[in-house]
């Protein structure tokens, strides 16, 4: 089965991200959010990311964007969006129970043949399929942000995924230009598990005094050739994803994945970095 046609659940940062990536190398995306008003405004930052990071620079014509852009469509409703298409990618918040339930319906409005993947940085793709009918066909696509510029592709295969299903969804992501790493299903998997210890142990640090947030930053960018530093990185990502992030992986995995006090702080002051205007820097 070819995949030519998909529907993405959750018109966030990072399902945006994956509709603009998609559609831009000739895949038909169906966009689901929940309300019309929603989908309306990113369909538009679409067209703006657009011109401003490809047309402007002379990376795509004006006529290429609009094709991109017309390669969208956008839906509320998941029963209609799912319609004939050959792989649905689930961008959700990353809470376990709300991705069960998600899947759990899927499974029941998509074909057999459906792949179901899920976005999620750190979520167990097994747990998530824990209540779908047809394990084998569900499997873990985590992008990156921003997802139409970083080059990396981290696929799960969870304790019921098939080979074929790997299979298909790696020779996908490899359409979209991407470099695919295939891991096995472990909470955090490799990046988010790696990166989360940094950027916690780097909070800790800045807690504790140590060094200020700016100076462990320009250290971990000069000594190891980061192009970000952890504490910088965690206010991009979000300092609340990182908080939840730690808060599974210390249930799962023990103490020591633990979030620093400061982090958890932040996250009940509402400093959540980038996408509030204020974390451990101002915006």
């Amino acid at each position: 089965m070819e995949i030519k046609n998909l529907c993405v659940i959750g018109a966030g940062i990072m399902g945006s991200g994956i509709a603009q990536l998609t559609a831009s190398f000739g895949y038909n995306v169906n966009l689901v959010d929940i309300s019309d008003q929603i989908l309306k405004n990113v369909k538009k930052s679409i067209e703006i990311n657009l011109e401003r990071f490809f047309v402007a620079k002379n990376k795509l014509t004006k006529e290429e964007a609009n094709k991109i852009l017309h390669r969208i469509r956008l839906y509320t409703n998941k029963e209609e969006a799912v319609k004939d298409v050959q792989m649905v990618i689930e961008a959700v918040f990353e809470e376990m129970e709300l991705k069960q339930q998600l899947f759990s319906e899927l499974d029941n409005l998509c074909n057999n043949n459906v792949i179901l993947a899920s976005n999620t940085s750190s979520l167990s793709i097994s747990d998530i399929a824990l209540n779908s009918k047809f394990k084998e066909r569900i499997i873990g696509i985590h992008f990156f942000n921003p997802a139409p510029v970083m080059k990396l592709i981290e696929l799960i295969k969870g304790k019921k995924t098939s080979n074929e299903v790997v299979e298909k969804s790696k020779n996908f992501s490899e359409s979209l230009n991407k470099t695919v790493v295939v891991v096995n299903d472990s909470p955090g998997f490799v990046t988010s598990r790696l990166i989360y210890v940094l950027c916690n142990e780097a909070i800790d640090l800045f807690k504790k005094g140590i060094a200020s947030a700016e100076d462990i930053d320009k250290a971990c960018k000069l000594a190891f050739n980061f192009p970000m530093g952890p504490i910088e990185l965690s206010d991009l990502v979000g300092n609340d994803i990182y908080y939840h992030i730690g808060q599974y992986l210390e249930k799962e995995l023990g103490q020591k994945y633990q979030p620093s006090i400061l982090l958890q702080e932040m996250v009940e002051s509402g400093l959540l970095g980038r996408k509030t205007g204020k974390g451990f820097y101002k915006y």
